[in-house]
């Protein structure tokens, strides 16, 4: 029996796996003072279509209820978390930090890194729009990879006035800046030299595909100074720059990069934008920004950025380095055989207990509890209990 597209089955062994990843990532987000909240799996259409872009929202998996409502899978945890911060948190004093490890659904095509079905942790901070608030996005995400054992992983961030700023110099309008935005996104240098020729920018080309395919820390950033001249550009530059110096006090000054074609959802993010990846890894990580265009939508002027990490994928990285952290079966602390009482006084003690139903003789129970590395054996038998401390 086939299971639906893009769904997988968890064993107990990979399940395991799975939950300690989410949990050490709950962890992190527990240091930081972020609270767990939690959405309905599925939400009502016009909801989720005030929140998310074009792009998701053709990912969506649509049904009606007997009543006729419009309803959709979340295709990610923001939304939701927008809609539950204007209305059942409206009255709470900002800025608001909440967390979340939930499942969530897209009607993709399932490849290595994409399903149909994942799920997606991440945080979001609430009406704080300062620069400061941008970097603790940043680091909360630095800081959960590290903690699953991806502490080389590297970030790449960007500003979404940045390049705005240097089309804006062009004196393109709305639909041929969106063009080659989409373009610079793609990374596609061919296409987009074409795109400026067609729209009469011949002499600018060279400077515009030289400056969206440039990565580096600060000398990136006096390369691209001189084509900001608005106040809004020039503000998402002196952002980046506060982003590379408080990551250097903090030792990440190899970690993090300025890439000027990151421009993830280039309709969504409306400043600070970041992905986090690894090498042996074809598609990021972690990745999030600022968008402080959403609450407003829904009725509450507030900014906001945030970010999120398909857990899915971050084991599949930790799966390609053959790391075994998050792979320990449970520890059993002892073995019982023949006394329901004294498995219950175990349990009630905390201890992780394994009984055994078949009554079997003291020397296969001993085989069985060196084999399994579990280091105590009860025996209750016609009123004697013997006890063994088992060594392997």
């Amino acid at each position: 029996m086939r299971l639906p597209a893009g769904t997988r089955d968890w064993l107990p062994a990979e399940l395991r796996r799975k939950r300690a990843v989410e949990n050490a990532l709950r962890g992190v987000f527990e240091r930081w003072a972020y609270a767990e909240a939690q959405t309905p799996s599925f939400e009502r259409f016009d909801v989720l279509e005030t929140g998310i872009g074009e792009t998701l929202a053709d990912k969506l998996f649509l049904f009606n209820d007997r009543r006729g409502t419009q309803l959709a899978l979340r295709p990610e945890m923001t939304t939701p978390i927008a809609r539950l911060v204007s209305t059942r948190m409206r009255e709470a004093p900002l800025p608001l930090r909440l967390s979340y490890v939930q499942p969530t659904y897209r009607y993709e095509e399932p490849q290595e890194g994409r399903m149909r079905e994942f799920t997606q942790a991440g945080l979001e901070l609430i009406g704080a729009e300062s620069a400061h608030a941008d970097a603790e996005c940043l680091f909360t995400a630095v800081e959960a990879l590290d903690v699953l054992g991806l502490d080389d992983a590297l970030f790449d961030i960007n500003h979404s006035a940045v390049i705005d700023g240097v089309l804006s110099t062009l004196g393109l309008n709305v639909a041929q800046a969106a063009i080659c935005k989409g373009l610079i996104s793609d990374r596609n240098i061919v296409a987009l030299r074409a795109e400026l020729n067609g729209m009469g920018r011949e002499q600018h080309a060279d400077a515009v595909v030289r400056l969206a395919m440039m990565r580096g820390r600060f000398e990136v950033l006096e390369a691209v100074r001189p084509y900001c001249t608005s106040d809004t550009s020039r503000a998402g530059i002196t952002r980046l720059e506060l982003l590379l110096t408080r990551a250097a006090d903090l030792g990440y000054e190899g970690r993090i990069s300025i890439d000027l074609s990151l421009l993830r959802d280039f309709s969504y993010y409306t400043g600070f934008i970041f992905e986090g990846f690894v090498g042996e890894a074809g598609f990021s990580l972690c990745g999030g920004g600022r968008y402080d265009e959403l609450l407003p939508h829904f009725g509450l002027d507030a900014g906001a950025v945030g970010w999120s990490a398909g857990v899915e994928r971050l084991l599949l990285a930790l799966e390609r380095r053959h790391s075994n952290r998050f792979g320990e079966a449970p520890a059993i602390d002892v073995l019982v055989s023949g006394s329901d009482v004294i498995a219950a006084r175990e349990r009630a003690a905390g201890r992780t207990v394994r009984i055994d139903f078949d009554r079997q003789s003291e020397a296969t129970l001993l085989a069985l509890a060196r084999a399994q590395r579990i280091p105590r054996l009860v025996i209750a038998r016609g009123g004697e209990i013997r006890e063994f401390d088992v060594t392997w």
